[in-house]
């Protein structure tokens, strides 16, 4: 408990956390506040449906970036700084701090996922009231909140495990990034066939259960299915974690 506690403090006081945070916070409100002023952009006039509900929801997973930069950073901000040391003299399990991490990642993703449904459900009630309609909420939404839950806690641990296996905070940042926008992007759209295997493709299946790009009908983004993205993005993050479990018991901090 030592060690969860210890590492929960780091990502307390590091200012990058809450900056993102903050980020995170307007990733959310701009998301769904857009969706919800403006019909044109797929949502259609706000009637509290069940599937428009779950549509909000899923703007808390389309933030999943600033979780997967924290967590990553959780792990390079230690080899950037030389705490790694200090961390690894007061609990010398490479195995032991790199869980530590998962947990606290965990612990973050889960916040994360709070903030995000008190703002969605903030904006939702609002949206209710000026269209004076009641919320449907169902299995849509549950499900879309479930799946939020889960995608972002797997991203913390891939986040984390990123940061174990390339050390270095500006490189591991560049790569992500540049993977996730620009290589993961181009890929699903010239080669879906094997774009949306890759890992934050199928993570996406996971998080945007729905038609992201007409959320009540229409052509969907060529996605896997939820399930078979989870199950990929974990495998994922399976291989990834052993590594960098493996690597921290082997190279020099």
């Amino acid at each position: 408990m030592g060690l969860i506690a210890a590492e929960i403090r780091k990502l307390a006081s590091v200012t990058t956390t809450w900056v993102m945070t903050g980020i995170g916070v307007v990733l959310i409100l701009l998301s769904a506040g857009l969706f919800l002023l403006l019909p044109e952009f797929g949502l259609g006039e706000f009637r509290g449906a069940d599937p428009q509900l779950a549509f909000l929801v899923e703007q808390v997973g389309g933030a999943s970036i600033v979780v997967l930069i924290v967590a990553l950073l959780s792990m390079t901000t230690e080899f950037r700084h030389g705490t790694i040391g200090r961390t690894l003299q007061l609990t010398p399990s490479r195995t032991r701090v790199v869980v530590g991490k998962f947990v606290a990642g965990t612990l973050y993703a889960l916040a994360f996922l709070v903030i995000g449904l008190v703002l969605v459900a903030i904006l939702a009630g609002i949206g209710a009231l000026t269209a004076g309609v009641g919320l449907d909420l169902a299995w849509q939404t549950l499900t879309a909140i479930w799946f939020a839950g889960v995608g972002l806690v797997l991203t913390s641990w891939f986040g984390v495990a990123l940061g174990s296996l390339i050390r270095s905070q500006v490189v591991a940042l560049t790569v992500t990034l540049v993977w996730l926008f620009v290589i993961e992007g181009a890929m699903l759209t010239f080669v879906p066939a094997v774009g949306r295997w890759l890992p934050f493709n199928a993570l996406n299946a996971v998080l945007l259960t729905n038609d992201v790009t007409t959320p009540m009908g229409g052509p969907s983004p060529q996605l896997l299915d939820p399930l078979v993205g989870l199950a990929t993005f974990l495998g994922y993050v399976a291989v990834t974690a052993a590594g960098a479990i493996a690597l921290m018991r082997t190279r020099d901090v």
